[in-house]
């Protein structure tokens, strides 16, 4: 298995302008009637920019630059002898032969990724591929033992690991950038036909100041934390989910509450509230990442201060060797302490 280090930075795309300039690309020798030089990679840069309406969105789920995304696509029309989008118009959207060509693309894709895991499934030495979505909690107290299970039954395995939010996990799933993605069931996710398996419970919890007059207390309620400044997590919009896990907690009070910060990254978090700047409402297991010295944690009295945390995966990739094999360990790894575990049906 490659050590794959995690990177919050793979995520990010160099904003570049598009290439359309087709004498600035190297460009094979145009045959359309030779599929064979096609590449895999222009279909998936096609594909996506079709899936997002632009390029520019596309390359947050495909990880590579603007100007190497419109390269690609570039090329592709090159080698078709078709334009496949109209770029004057805003947004872009695909011509007569962008929409019948992407259909075969999409299908060629799934066709050769499922040939490749065909072949592979006759190794006497099991050799797959497989990446994996996550998030920062979870990639630093549970993933490491789900690799090391993975890595003790499947030693020829290879595993790619991408980080992100809710939102873009679950693009990344639909997309085919990731095979499979932790993930908490909420917010819900907008592709409604994934498979998933919900793997545990966790807490959520107030962070305080050890000096600070709740922290007196064995637990606080709702109505004790809507009067102060609060930080929650992750960061974006309420619409992407940011701060879901502090807005989820509150319930129907979540309209009354000052938040004043959203972040990403419980040490940031923790910083923010060590600092005075408020009281964070976050899950229990992500203050495992960082040290709360100085701090008092307190569970918060609401039914809904709780979240699940679960594994998602398409149904086309279900089947797939690396997929089955990941499963596989997750459903052997020992959990994190503090959780409480959902037993699989």
């Amino acid at each position: 298995m490659s050590d794959v280090p995690f990177s919050a930075e793979r995520g990010l795309a160099t904003p570049e302008a598009p290439c359309d300039d087709l004498d600035a690309v190297d460009l094979p020798p145009r045959d359309p009637r030779d599929a064979m030089s096609l590449q895999t990679a222009w279909l998936r840069s096609f594909l996506a920019v079709a899936e997002k309406g632009g390029f520019g969105a596309a390359t947050l789920v495909l990880h590579l630059s603007q100007s190497r995304v419109s390269a690609h696509i570039a090329a592709l029309e090159h080698a078709l002898g078709v334009t496949l989008f109209d770029r004057k118009a805003r947004p872009i959207c695909m011509t007569e032969a962008g929409e019948l060509f992407r259909g075969h693309a999409m299908t060629a894709l799934l066709e050769l990724q499922r040939g490749v895991d065909a072949a592979r499934s006759t190794l006497d030495n099991f050799v797959a591929h497989v990446s994996v979505g996550s998030y920062p909690s979870v990639s630093s107290t549970y993933l490491p033992s789900v690799l090391q299970e993975l890595k003790s039954k499947y030693p020829g395995m290879t595993v790619e690991l991408f980080e992100g939010n809710a939102s873009t996990l679950e693009e990344m799933v639909v997309s085919g950038t990731v095979d499979l993605a932790f993930r908490p069931p909420l917010p819900k996710m907008h592709e409604t036909t994934l498979c998933h398996r919900t793997i545990w419970r966790e807490d959520i919890v107030a962070v305080m100041r050890e000096h600070d007059p709740l922290a007196a207390q064995a637990s606080v309620s709702v109505d004790d934390i809507l009067g102060r400044p609060l930080i929650g997590n992750p960061a974006g919009s309420e619409e992407d989910g940011g701060g879901f896990d502090l807005r989820h907690t509150l319930g129907e009070a979540a309209g009354r509450a000052d938040i004043v910060y959203l972040t990403d990254q419980p040490t940031t978090l923790v910083a923010l509230v060590r600092s005075a700047f408020g009281i964070g409402v976050i899950n229990r297991l992500a203050l495992r990442t960082t040290s709360t010295e100085g701090l008092a944690i307190r569970t918060i009295d609401s039914p809904a201060a709780c979240r699940e945390v679960a594994l998602f995966w398409t149904r086309r990739r279900a089947d797939a060797p690396g997929v089955k094999a990941f499963l596989d360990a997750q459903g052997r790894a020992p959990l994190p302490p503090g959780v409480q575990p959902i037993p699989r049906n």
